[in-house]
């Protein structure tokens, strides 16, 4: 099996992308999803990325984090694919071990694996568990996933509403588009093992209490939990997000400005 990585960039970030690549190494390779605004005008890519037989660049206009990944998954050929940042690192022997997790798990669709950092560590189980029995605390990182390439393209796909430069939503795309996943019947497991490095906080992490971030939250609690509990999550959400009093009430706002811009404009995942 193969192992293609998917890289997402946006204009002039294209220069860190030659960070992200690894020695030359069989069965790997990587596609580069070159996001460029209006206007924005490119420069010939660097010598690092043009010189590799293993990298493939394609440029997709405008913007939005998702519609940059979405880009990169209906562009993939490899078995395996891995979603990638410009900003990573890879621990090269952990990745070339990724592809036998599918190879050793015929029925696996998706996998979610882990990264490491030392200015902004994350928690995570110690061992392997289905995501359709989550364990509390834990989310997923874009970064960790990798999926069989036949099993999502074409199916799932991140939700344009959510994330980076979404016209409303800064966050969350990961939470939706695994919440699509399990929707569709995919199986998706995370397996305790780090593959990449990542010293720079999330989006969700950096901007935490911002009315956008309330408002990702809020619309991914509306579209997640059907099951009554959805008021209830979004006091709770409030509540950790703003415990003053003075300005709970603001933060509950935003929460459920959120779930209103969901109601009137929500579309699914797959277009």
């Amino acid at each position: 099996m193969t192992l293609e990585i998917l890289i997402c960039t946006y204009n002039d970030r294209i220069n860190q992308v030659q960070n992200v690549l690894m020695q030359p190494a069989h069965n790997i390779s990587y596609l580069v999803s070159w996001q460029q605004s209006e206007g924005y005008e490119a420069p010939e890519l660097p010598a690092e990325i043009a010189s590799r037989d293993d990298v493939k660049v394609i440029v997709v206009n405008g913007s939005g984090l998702c519609n940059n990944r979405n880009n990169a998954i209906a562009n993939a050929t490899g078995d395996v694919c891995l979603i990638a940042d410009d900003d990573i690192t890879y621990i090269p022997h952990h990745v070339a071990h990724v592809v036998e997790y599918f190879e050793l798990h015929p029925t696996l669709d998706v996998a979610t694996f882990k990264y490491e950092s030392r200015n902004y560590p994350k928690d995570y189980p110690s061992y392997s568990f289905d995501l359709r029995q989550p364990v509390k605390g834990y989310h997923v990182s874009s970064i960790e996933i990798a999926f069989r390439r036949q099993s999502v393209q074409g199916k799932v796909w991140f939700n344009p509403l959510f994330g980076a430069n979404a016209p409303v939503l800064n966050s969350c795309e990961e939470a939706v588009f695994a919440l699509d996943a399990l929707e569709k019947g995919l199986s998706w497991f995370f397996f305790p093992y780090a593959i990449a490095r990542h010293e720079h906080a999330t989006t969700s992490d950096r901007l935490a209490g911002v009315p956008a971030t309330l408002m990702s939250n809020g619309a991914y609690i509306y579209l997640a939990y059907k099951d009554g509990t959805a008021p209830l999550r979004y006091v709770l959400l409030a509540w950790r997000a703003c415990r003053n009093p003075l300005k709970f009430f603001t933060a509950l706002r935003h929460v459920l400005q959120g779930v209103e811009y969901i109601k009137k404009n929500c579309i699914p995942a797959l277009q």
